[in-house]
């Protein structure tokens, strides 16, 4: 257990590996009511949630959900959040544990009157079910074809064995699964009954160690990682959460169009290693001619494909390059850029871009 955005947070209880091998072979379960919920209700959510966020929320139907940043005015990432279009009246919105208390007063000082945000963090729990296992285990507690009907980046308001839950086909996994929002009170019930029912299609309960390798075997960013105030979401490669072609204006709208025509600083690559030391945050990356051009922003153990995995940024003089090295305490261990995610992504793929 280690302390985690105010929280006691579990890294592992058997072992990254085997819980990270667990969750792509049969299910992972995880505990992530660290994470933020904000609801925003009134006259016309999603419009005035669009001039803070650089996704276009015109796309969402009723009960979809879209992946979204939250900008500063240079164009850095205040934080990368999941919007619900959960009513016609409520956008329900889940944000990092890190960043709640910034988003929520980003969010207040920028909203109009005419609506009302509510920090719903410490009332709610959120549980991820993930792995190929997921939909039959949620089979036998929910309706079969509401369940299976469920589609990628959609969510729904349900009962399991009696308990409100907000059902959300959602995760950080790149596995097929789900993550349950419900009351925190009744956190701990559903966590027991799901180990339960899920003993016999081998679910395993997961830590942020394996959290953080699956994140990072799908190339997903992390905030304070591949995303900050100072890094923005084009650097990072989020080119598609990013509408510029949109008539209205975001904060940061104008600093991303600038970036876009002139180029961004650095690019994010992804890189695998030749050796198995494992790159960690900071570590220096070298050209093959030994001029530093970068560093590395997430790195760890892919067990999937026995080799170290990593994300870094490298200057943009050098990002068309395909080798390059990555300094290891005196050593230089030769990097591969390969391509993302590193392990190929079972999700269902209908998400709204």
């Amino acid at each position: 257990m280690v302390p985690f955005a105010g929280y006691e947070m579990p890294v592992q209880y058997r072992g990254v590996l085997d819980e990270t091998k667990a969750c792509r072979k049969s299910m992972g379960l995880f505990d992530v009511s660290h994470m933020g919920q904000l609801s925003l209700r009134g006259e016309h959510p999603l419009r005035e949630l669009q001039r803070l966020v650089t996704n276009d929320l015109s796309k969402l139907a009723l009960h979809q959900a879209q992946y979204n940043l939250l900008c500063n005015p240079e164009g850095g990432v205040i934080d990368d959040i999941i919007v619900y279009r959960r009513t016609e009246e409520e956008v329900f919105i889940c944000v990092n544990a890190s960043n709640r208390l910034i988003d929520y007063a980003w969010m207040k000082e920028h909203l109009p009157s005419s609506v009302s945000l509510e920090d719903q963090s410490d009332q709610t729990g959120l549980i991820a079910i993930q792995g190929p296992q997921a939909e039959h285990l949620m089979s036998t507690l929910i309706s079969p074809s509401l369940v299976q009907n469920l589609k990628y980046y959609w969510a729904l308001d349900t009962h399991l064995d009696n308990i409100p839950v907000f059902l959300s086909r959602t995760g950080y996994t790149g596995e097929d699964g789900f993550e349950l929002y419900l009351r925190e009170r009744e956190t701990e019930k559903v966590w027991n009954l799901l180990l339960e029912k899920g003993a016999s299609f081998g679910i395993t309960p997961c830590g942020l160690g394996a959290r953080d390798t699956l994140r990072l075997e799908m190339g997903y960013p992390l905030h304070g990682h591949e995303l900050s105030q100072e890094i923005s979401p084009l650097q990072a490669g989020l080119f598609w959460a990013v509408k510029l072609e949109t008539p209205w204006d975001f904060v940061g709208k104008q600093a991303l169009v600038r970036q876009k025509t002139e180029g961004a600083p650095t690019a994010l690559k992804p890189l695998t290693l030749l050796d198995k030391r494992i790159p960690r945050q900071g570590y220096e990356i070298v050209t093959t001619s030994h001029e530093m051009t970068g560093s590395i922003t997430s790195g760890t153990f892919s067990p999937h494909l026995n080799r170290p995995i990593a994300l870094g940024f490298v200057n943009r003089r050098h990002a068309s390059e395909t080798q390059f090295a990555v300094k290891v305490r005196n050593d230089l261990i030769s990097a591969q850029v390969t391509s993302i995610p590193f392990v190929p992504s079972k999700v269902k793929k209908n998400t709204v871009k």
